[in-house]
């Protein structure tokens, strides 16, 4: 079937505030063990996103997880859901420190099982495209107005495109910025207004950090 898709308006995003938030929440993560083993590195990953419009966009992330040559690493398998838009210009932490053998991955996935989308109407009034009308995630009492298809997402998972098209984890932590571009990800099936689809689009970039710490304590004149 041809499908056309009727983009967000545009992108905006204020990159002081995006920085400040990524910062504020790096800080925690910069105090990491005091020794460095080779053979492993330390993954973080943390959320955001561009703004849209769109009153809610949820989604349920059930996996996260590295495909390299030595074969898959988890690094999330608890379900978490969210909604992107409460990320537009700060940052929610998915992974800390997950500890990933060293080596070159060339695929980070993001296994997505459910969501919803509230979008306005011309008329003021808002509408909800969900992946189920019994999806979990939906708010109480909510009236689901059409479908959001999610085309095996929850199979294959969403790619998440790379610096590079790699990441290359060695014995430095290492923190994912990742990006979910809420604006450019949902589009409404031209002729078909009951329905929205998730074409998502993510991208990733990495801040390699010092994977060991040394403080000096030391007592005053009193």
């Amino acid at each position: 079937m041809s499908r056309t898709f009727v983009r967000a308006c545009t992108r905006t995003r204020t990159a002081a505030a995006l920085l400040a938030a990524t910062l504020g929440a790096l800080a925690p993560l910069s105090a990491c063990s005091d020794s460095t083993n080779a053979s492993t590195g330390s993954v973080s990953l943390l959320l955001t996103d561009a703004p849209g419009d769109f009153t809610h966009a949820v989604v349920t992330i059930s996996q996260i997880y590295l495909q390299g040559s030595s074969g898959r690493v988890v690094l999330l398998d608890t379900a978490v859901t969210t909604d992107l838009l409460t990320l537009a210009n700060s940052t929610a932490e998915l992974v800390k420190d997950a500890v990933v053998p060293a080596g070159k991955y060339n695929e980070l996935r993001f296994v997505v099982t459910g969501g919803y989308i509230e979008v306005e109407n011309p008329d003021g009034s808002t509408s909800i495209y969900a992946s189920s009308p019994t999806y979990a995630g939906l708010p109480d009492g909510a009236h689901v107005t059409g479908t959001l298809q999610m085309p095996s997402y929850a199979q294959t998972g969403i790619k998440v495109t790379m610096p590079g098209n790699a990441l290359t984890v060695s014995g430095d932590q290492k923190v994912l910025l990742v990006d979910f571009d809420v604006s450019q990800s949902f589009g409404q099936l031209a002729g078909g207004s009951g329905t929205w689809v998730m074409n998502p689009v993510i991208t990733g970039g990495d801040i390699q950090m010092s994977g060991g710490l040394t403080v000096s304590l030391a007592l005053d004149a009193g």
